[in-house]
């Protein structure tokens, strides 16, 4: 996941630009975007000064190895002379400066990288094939003539596309409300239309030296194919509007595409090896999609023989590991990933983040609680999330927990709400989710139902603690005895709560039996949550979510007109839930996994063990 942590202070930029990376506004920062945009005026009327093509290349490599080496310093030091008049330059400015805003959300960040964006897209305007009038009308009728494309004309373009794809991000995560949104979906069309203009080059063009065609096509095939992926992934309604007006998603070929570009020696293909680790080992995760951990494994081993300390890599061999259920080596490398530079501290956050899930997988609760209680300390990305994570670890202690350790939890669940915040104009969902478990706590008396493992069912984390049986039987061990007591002793604090708590126990034992490979006695669980349906008061969310549960059981049974019976139910019938995004996106990767009959992750998971 991408955390929003507080602003790296030590990482330095030039002496004559400004002494720390700061993302503070206010003078400083005005007197740096009225340098850029004067040096950039100045180099609008010298185009002499620029770069060479050939040149740019030759620094944007050392720069790519500078900065997966982590020397973050010396590679926006390299970008630093011809960030107002190279093509390049320009552009890994504006990336180096994206990087830390989007680890950490900061306002100040943003418009600094929005500043360095309009830089290079104005430098990309420059140097783009440019029609009169018209000429602009001739291409309508007839199709411009790539061949004729310059290699510069034809890497403007390309620099232009990756610029306005980081500026429509940018812009969706600055504004707060629709008008970000709108806008930054603009440039998004823009910039797509701009990549498949790029493709037509690529196919028609002949260029001058073969590097500057690898790097060409390298920036192609990530763009193009991060598109595909990207869109693939959407729910069915929101992939119907972006056809309409001219999108397109094909998963199969954007994964082909980015294989292929990986293992191509273009400039990007360290980036199209990134987005692999995140699609297979982050975004697969997430929507309960089957992930690629051997493509992973073949990156992550070719890329640490080049950057044996990358912070960037290590990570993912943390998460590759955490994955396959190595929680001890997943610690390890995580400790690596922390200690491997000192410059970015949103890194370490990430780190704590996943060390605190491996520790809750293996019941370390009270370790687990430790590295929330640092991610409070030190992130500012949602502490409202980690307050509640804090007190949830905690109370799993159960008759362990101490006095001191209870009156945390109390004031972690009383304070968790002051910390809510909005990113992109919206409130995060998981934030709201946990700020009504927190008044939930208050309602019943200082108590819940299985809080931590709660959230390790909503962060699919019941699928990696099954591929290590013994850990995964304790938690069954502990879901099975908290029923039994739900169920004899009947507990008066639950008061109006009753049946969202007995549907919850259900509904945490169904998910484990599922993982577990156990699809009938599941069923046969998530069936009983189903008939608190009338009775729940506020957890409405279990009935979709053991429904979208119950389809993918049938479907390992092999009844798959029952699966999509099921899943096509959940999707239709049901809205205004908690973690309603949450689940569209699971139902969409669901639902294409049982129309192409593929393996979900639980059962490719079960066969792998096999």
């Amino acid at each position: 996941m991408a955390l929003r942590q507080d602003p790296p202070s030590a990482l330095s930029r030039p002496q004559h630009r400004r002494d720390t990376y700061s993302m503070e506004g206010g003078p400083s920062h005005a007197a740096d975007v009225a340098e850029d945009l004067e040096d950039f005026q100045d180099a609008s009327e010298e185009h002499a000064s620029s770069l060479d093509l050939q040149s740019a290349f030759q620094d944007c490599e050392v720069a790519i190895r500078k900065f997966f080496n982590n020397d973050l310093v010396g590679a926006m030091n390299l970008m630093e002379n011809w960030r107002t008049t190279s093509l390049y330059h320009s552009l890994g400015t504006a990336i180096f400066e994206f990087i830390p805003a989007m680890l950490t959300f900061d306002q100040a960040q943003i418009s600094c990288t929005l500043n360095a964006l309009k830089v290079s897209i104005s430098i990309c305007n420059q140097y783009r094939r440019n029609y009169t009038f018209v000429e602009s009308i001739g291409t309508i009728i007839k199709k411009p003539n790539y061949a004729t494309y310059t290699d510069l004309e034809a890497h403007a373009e390309l620099c232009y596309a990756e610029a306005l794809l980081l500026q429509a991000a940018m812009t969706i995560m600055e504004g707060e409300d629709l008008t970000g949104l709108i806008k930054g979906t603009i440039k998004i069309k823009t910039c797509y239309s701009s990549y498949k203009e790029c493709a037509k080059i690529l196919h028609k063009k002949k260029f001058d030296t073969e590097k500057s065609r690898l790097h060409f096509e390298s920036g192609v095939r990530l763009g193009i194919a991060t598109f595909n992926v990207m869109i693939s992934l959407l729910p069915p309604r929101i992939i119907s509007l972006l056809e309409f007006v001219g999108f397109s998603g094909n998963k199969a070929l954007g994964l082909a595409e980015l294989e292929a570009a990986s293992k191509a020696p273009g400039m990007r293909s360290v980036l199209c090896d990134l987005t692999l680790l995140g699609y297979h080992l982050v975004i697969c995760h997430f929507i309960g999609a089957p992930g690629d951990l051997q493509v992973c494994d073949q990156i992550l081993k070719n890329q640490l023989k080049v950057y044996p300390e990358s912070v960037w890599f290590l990570m993912f061999k943390g998460r590759l590991e955490l994955m396959r259920g190595k929680f001890e080596p997943a610690i390890t490398t995580y400790n690596r990933a922390i200690h491997s530079q000192d410059k970015w501290r949103q890194f370490r956050h990430i780190s704590f983040w996943e060390i605190m899930w491996v520790n809750s997988l293996t019941m370390n609760w009270r370790e687990a609680a430790t590295y929330a209680h640092k991610l409070i300390e030190e992130s500012s990305w949602s502490r409202t999330i980690y307050s509640y994570s804090r007190a949830a670890l905690l109370l799993e202690l159960g008759d362990d927990i101490t006095p001191n350790e209870k009156l945390q939890c109390d004031n972690l669940m009383r304070n968790a709400s002051y910390y809510k915040q909005r990113i992109a104009g919206k409130s995060l969902p998981m934030e709201k989710f946990v700020i009504k478990r927190c008044a939930r706590y208050q309602a019943q008396g200082g108590r819940l139902l299985l809080p931590a493992v709660e959230l390790l069912c909503l962060w699919n984390m019941f699928g990696i603690v099954v591929k290590n049986e013994r850990r995964a039987q304790a938690i069954l061990r502990l879901i099975e005895t908290t029923f039994e007591s739900v169920e004899t002793e009947n507990p008066s604090w639950m008061g109006p709560y009753e049946a969202d708590n007995r549907a919850l126990v259900r509904y945490l034992h169904g998910c484990l039996l599922a993982a577990l490979n156990l699809p009938r006695l599941a069923i046969d669980t998530f069936t009983a949550v189903l008939r608190f349906k009338p009775d729940i008061k506020e957890d409405t969310f279990l009935i979709p979510y053991s429904i979208v549960e119950m389809a993918m059981c049938h479907y390992r049974l092999g009844e798959v007109d029952r699966a999509m019976q099921l899943l096509l139910e959940a999707r239709k019938k049901y809205s205004g839930y908690s973690l309603e995004s949450r689940l569209h996106f699971r139902l969409h990767a669901k639902l294409q996994i049982v129309k192409n009959g593929e393996l979900d992750c639980l059962s490719k998971e079960a066969e792998t063990k096999l």
